[in-house]
């Protein structure tokens, strides 16, 4: 199970697939068309320490065109040990990260803060003691 609320933040059950569709504005607020290519880069990071990223991958746009859908898998929201209620980390998603290029699609912004990446419990395996 995965929600977005307010447009931003990120509410995902920990261990389930998240797909995401990416989209950008350019500055004069007409739909931006990422180029076959470009890099869409997702990090996760512990919530108030932005040196410490938990998850970081990248994804090529294989097309050109104005939305690009990036799929994290299980394997990457199973971040630290079970949980037995929400665990929140911050997250950023960028344009052509480590490049000159650099873009940041969704970030920090001093106005709202950091945008949450929330993940909910899942539950473990049963306990087979025969």
């Amino acid at each position: 199970m995965f929600y977005i609320e307010k447009g931003v933040n990120i509410y995902v059950t920990r261990g389930d697939k998240l797909p995401l569709a990416i989209s950008m504005l350019n500055q004069d607020k007409t739909q931006y068309l990422f180029k076959e290519g470009e890099v869409i880069g997702i990090k996760v990071i512990e919530k108030e320490n932005m040196a410490n990223v938990l998850l970081e991958k990248k994804f090529t746009v294989e097309k050109d065109s104005e939305v690009v859908d990036i799929d994290l898998l299980s394997e990457d929201t199973r971040i630290g040990e079970l949980i037995n209620e929400p665990e929140e980390y911050w997250y950023e998603i960028e344009l052509n990260p480590d490049t000159s290029d650099t873009n940041t699609i969704v970030g920090y912004d001093q106005k709202k803060g950091a945008p949450l990446f929330v993940l909910l419990p899942e539950g473990g395996k049963k306990n087979d003691n025969s």
